[in-house]
Formats: structure tokens, sequence, C-alpha cells
């Protein structure tokens, strides 16, 4: 990546340098309900070639294979502890196209986190589906080599990659989704509570095994959402391998010996241990399907992971893959204490929580550190306002009641969002590196002269706004009073680990004092903030949306548009309302709540693009016209450091959960160019 450019310059080309990439890596997700073959790019190498033996020669010589491994694997072979690569291999090895060269293996990926849980996302997610390399984030066939869909859109069937492995060595087959559907989902004692998203129309999925590697989901209703979800929240189908998972589970091990397991290990129940065992970070014996297996169970100064012999990836030249033989994870006591990993040179490669606001640090410490900086997009919006739309009160509390009121009136939070300077958020926090906040929503929306005006600084309209509804009078501070003679006073609530709203926040505190808004800031625990969310107990949440500029957004996490899961910060209690069938929460008392509750069970049971489109057009608009949330910038971009030594790290990547992030720059091709 180049040194040099204007921080404009790099987003702009950034952009330009996606789409190219993405054309060169990878190609587009079916159009028809019949998944095509993979391109010929991704064809395994042809088998070369025999060898003729000398006349003289008493014996053939070994066969020649077609792949490539590790040498550190190959070691393994020669001492007869692995067998060869090409036993190793499925049949069909999903082939990833390096998006610069062709790597080497070998070395040790050094990165800086508080604990090693990309090893489970961000670094190894698997699915039978996959995202590809961004900008469209298009469906790939992963560990499914193909896929069909019936017409009416019910019933997906998917052929498995055959001769897949576990890192074990065990095959990976239909019997292990089984395993997950009849032994683990369908198990009261284990999942008590089914899955929302397998479950459409309220119907659970029905699984079928049609033979060892071909398996049946069949759903009651048309589940237009279903890939994207098998990409997403899918990867816990493949995430139970029956042969390991099964000596934990009651109905496979003898009583006695269960409930001894059980006992050893500190449990009361035997759905206990076994819900403790497929766990990436914390068990070493778990087989998995990622790149890298984690080897350290107790560690608490740095966590190592080291290369799948069994990996079923191989480059275009046959070499197996990851390049990276281990990744270690330097472990932070807290995420402010990375920029000095990273800028001290201990970081070869990272873009998650490095921090924009860290920008010039390390800028200034290229040289020093050896690595370059490059801007990869988080994924969400920039720091967001959401407005509660179901605060908690005790209605005996008069201004509590008011100040409820006040949240849900439109005109309080037009003047709060024209009181705000967006272009000196931008350059005091986001490094003049963001885009404006309205070009967060599609065209249809931001083209909207209403829309346009909410999002334009106008200090002495804000004023107007403000005095119109009742708040002309002031106590000794200046700051307003309510129309019914109270203190104003409203608190923005945060997650101390999120230090980049916290920075917005404090900056918005001061732009409204300049109204007459007096704001306070109360950074919350972790372990009370989810608690206070589901049950509206705060004002207005500092936090980002789960959408960016370009209108870039994800149904399979629709907390940010629609009021449908308890993290829906603009109001919490409506969405713990509708994902608990109304058993707790807050049901809508507007009709624009329910519309959108509406349109959510319309979109995921949605086939067509277009009408799914004209949907999400219909729900943005909806959410920006109340202002629900109300944005300070557009994306929110993201650092990307990485060693001069450090190869096939696209310029342009993403740190999006919804699409696992990282994952889709395909980070088992990294390489280290000097090995």
């Amino acid at each position: 990546m180049s040194d040099i450019f204007t921080r404009r310059q790099f987003v702009r080309f950034s952009a330009l340098a996606t789409t190219a990439a993405a054309m060169a890596a990878c190609g587009g997700a079916p159009a028809a309900t019949t998944a095509p073959a993979e391109p010929a790019a991704t064809t395994a190498p042809a088998e070369p070639a025999a060898t003729t033996a000398p006349a003289e020669a008493t014996a053939p010589e070994a066969p020649v294979s077609k792949y490539k491994e590790a040498p550190m694997l190959a070691a393994k072979v020669e001492a007869g502890d692995l067998p060869p690569v090409d036993q190793r291999l499925p049949k069909n090895p999903k082939v990833i196209p390096c998006f610069d060269q062709i790597g080497k293996h070998g070395g040790i990926w050094n990165r800086a986190d508080t604990d090693a849980s990309s090893i489970g996302h961000h670094h190894g997610a698997e699915g039978l589906l996959r995202y590809g390399p961004g900008p469209a984030y298009e469906l790939e066939p992963n560990l499914a080599e193909s896929y069909e869909i019936s017409e009416e859109g019910k019933v997906f069937t998917f052929k498995l990659r055959e001769g897949v492995r576990w890192s074990d060595g065990e095959p990976f087959t239909a019997d292990d989704i089984m395993y997950w559907y009849d032994d683990v989902f369908m198990n009261e004692e284990i999942s008590p509570a089914k899955a929302r998203w397998l479950q459409p129309g309220g119907e659970l999925v029905v699984v079928e095994k049609v033979d060892d590697y071909t398996v049946k989901f069949t759903f009651a209703v048309p589940y237009g959402l279903f890939l994207d979800q098998l990409a997403f929240n899918g990867t816990t189908i493949v995430s139970y391998p029956k042969h390991y998972m099964s000596q934990f589970h009651k109905d496979y091990v003898d009583a006695d010996e269960l409930a001894a397991m059980v006992a050893d290990a500190g449990f009361e129940q035997w759905y206990q241990l076994h819900g403790a065992k497929p766990n990436r970070q914390r068990n070493p014996d778990y087989p998995t399907l990622s790149p890298w297996v984690i080897t350290t169970d107790d560690w608490t100064t740095v966590a190592v992971a080291e290369r799948n012999a069994f990996y079923w990836e191989v480059d275009e030249e046959g070499n197996q893959l990851p390049y990276f033989d281990k990744v270690h994870w330097n472990i932070v006591q807290a995420a402010d204490m990375i920029p000095m990993k990273i800028v001290t040179g201990e970081v070869d490669m990272q873009a998650w929580s490095t921090g924009i606001s860290n920008y010039t640090l390390y800028m200034e410490g290229r040289e020093k550190g050896g690595y370059e900086v490059g801007i990869w997009d988080y994924g969400g919006s920039g720091t967001s306002l959401h407005v509660n739309q179901a605060k908690r009160v005790d209605p005996a509390d008069a201004a509590a009641v008011e100040l409820r009121s006040l949240l849900k009136n439109l005109d309080f939070s037009v003047a709060l969002s024209k009181a705000i300077d967006r272009d000196d958020i931008n350059e005091l926090v986001y490094m003049g590196l963001s885009d404006p906040a309205i070009d967060v929503y599609p065209e249809s929306v931001k083209n909207d002269p209403v829309i346009q005006d909410y999002y334009t600084l106008d200090v002495d309209r804000a004023n107007e706004i403000l005095d119109s509804i009742g708040m002309t009078e002031r106590d000794g501070d200046g700051m307003r009073l309510t129309p019914e003679g109270n203190r104003l006073e409203v608190t923005l609530v945060g997650l101390p680990m999120y230090a980049i709203h916290q920075d917005v926040a404090e900056v918005i505190v001061e732009y409204w004092k300049e109204i007459g808004v007096r704001a306070n800031m109360d950074w919350i625990a972790i372990e009370l903030w989810w608690p206070r969310v589901e049950d509206g107990d705060y004002d207005i949440a500092a936090y980002e949306s789960d959408y960016s500029s370009g209108n870039t957004y994800r149904l399979t996490y629709p907390r940010a548009y629609f009021p449908v899961e308890t993290s829906t910060y603009w109001a919490g209690a409506w969405g713990t309302w509708y994902a608990y069938a109304g058993l707790q929460g807050e049901e809508p008392d507007v009709e624009d709540g329910k519309r959108l509750m509406d349109l959510y069970d319309q979109v995921i049971q949605t086939v067509d693009d277009d009408a799914k489109s004209a949907i999400m057009d219909e729900v943005f608009g909806i959410v920006a016209k109340n202002l629900w949330p109300i944005h300070t910038v557009g994306n929110r971009p993201e650092p990307c450091i990485v060693k001069s030594n450090v190869g096939n790290v696209p310029e342009v990547g993403t740190c999006w959960w919804p699409v696992y992030g990282q994952r889709t720059t395909r980070p088992e091709q990294y390489f280290f160019t000097d090995i």
C-alpha cells in the first residue's frame, strides 16, 4: 500500500480498489435457483503427467502429488505422523485466489487483542456458504460446493464438499449436520429456546439427510433470507463434530460415565458440559474446520493457534492454505493498550480494535514500527445518537413522563440534530476520513429535502424549534426548562470499550449547551448495559448504527433499522417485546414502529431481490423521517496496520460483523514475503 495519500483521496481510491479487487478475486452470487459451479480459476490444479520409471527400475516411483504443503506438515508426513496432503484434502478443495501473488508457507502472525475471540469469526468463521470480498460481499460456495433452491423458495438442498475433514482428521459429512439438528437444536435440554432465524413464519425448519454429502432444509414459508443466514448465523450448524461431541451427550454415553465427566468438569448437568466443549478459544481438543486451531487453553499474556493440517482450501497453484504456520494473540488488559503494541512493531497485521482516533499516532510511528497504514471500513456508521422511543418511567414521576414525551417528539430531535456541527466532528474525531451523515441512507431517502434539512447545521433554527414547543424559559445557568417548567436534562449513555463514541458524546454535550439543552454522560459497565437497554432505562444511546455510507446493510443483523432485537438502541423495549413475542418489553405505541415490525416479517420471506429492495427503501424512509437514530457522520473508518513484509492484504477491507469482517479478505492467504 502507498504511504503517500491525502485522506480524501485515499477513501475515494479505496472504493475503486475494492471494486477491482472483488472483480479479480471472486465471482458473483448465483442468480438462478441452482448455484453455478465455481469459476474455472478456482478449479483444483490438474493431475501432472505420470513419470515413466527407468527400464532398470525394480519398482515404480511414488505418484507425484498435485498439491503442496507447509514444510512443518511435510516433516510430519515424513515422520509418519500425518497422512500425505492428497489424503488430507477433499476431492474438490475450495481454491482461493490470492489478492496479489502466490504466497509462501511459514511464520507466525502476531496481533494484539483483549482475547482470542477472533479465531472463531474474523479469522475462521466457516459455513456452508461464506461472504466474498467487498464491496459487494457476495455469497459463495464454501463447505457446500453447490446448492439448489425450490421454485417457491421453501426447500434448500446443499451438496457438501466430499472429503473435507475436521482438524483431527475425521471426515465432515451430513451426519455432523444431523447431529446438530437432531441432538442439539431439537434437544429441549440443550436448546429450550429455538433460534428465531430457523423458524420463519413461526414454524421450525425441518432438516433431512439425503445422503452422506447432501442435506435438505425445508421451511413452511418462502425464506428469502436463508442463504445469508447460513453465512452468518449458520456457522453454528457446522460446529458440532458428531464423533467428538457425542462423547458428552446423554443419548450416546453411559449415564454413570457421563455423570463422572460432568462432576470432574465442575458442572451440575450434562448439557452444561456439552455446551462448554465447542469453544474455539479455550478447548484445544475441540475439532474445527477453520484455518488455525487454538493450542492454548489457559492463557493470560499470549494465545496461540496453529495451522489446521486438514484445512480444505488451496491457492491457484495447489498450495494448501493457510500460509501462516501460527497466529499469536498478544493479550492486553484493555483495548487502549493495542496502539502501543502496534507502534512498537509487535503487530504484523491488524485491522480490528485499532481505532481511528489513533490514526496520527500510527502515521507518525510507521518508520519505527516498520508498517504501513491503510484505511478499512469499520462496517457501521460513525457515532449515532439513538433517541429512546420507549424510555421506562414511573408514571408518578411527572418530570420523567415529560422527558419521555420530549424524546418521542420529532421536533425536539430535529432541534438536537440541527445543533450538531458534523464537519467539526469528522475532523476532530474521524480525522476527516468519514462521509456526510446523510450518506448512510439510500438515494430515495437522502434526496428528500426534509431529511436533508434535518442534517443541516443551523443553531438559530434549532433554538426557534425549541421555543416553538414551549421551551422558552431558562434556569440561572441559561439552560432550558421543559414546557411544564421542569429542569431539562438528558443523559447520553455508552460503553467504555468504545472510546470513539465517548469522544463524540463529549463534543455533542458542548453543542447542545449552545441551544440551552443540558446533557450528561453515563458510560455503563457491560454487565449493566444490556439489562438497561432491554428495559428501556436510558435517554439516548451513543453507539454506531449497523449500516454505513452507500446504504450498506445486512438483514441478518437488523437491529438498527427494525425494532425486533433487544439491542435496537432507539427502542430497546420495542425490540424486547418483538423478540419475546409480547411477553416482555413494550409494544410500539406509534404506527411507524408497528409498520417496521410488519415489514420485517415480510422481508425475511421475500425471495425477489427487487421486492426486497423496495421494502428496505420504505424501512429506511421510516427510520430517517423519525430521526430515531441521529447520525453524526457516515461511515466509520478503521486503520489497517500492515508490516512491510506481509503480503496479500487488500488495500480495502472491512471489520463489518454481519459478514465476519476480515474473513472476507481471506486471511488464510496472507503471508510473509521474506520467508
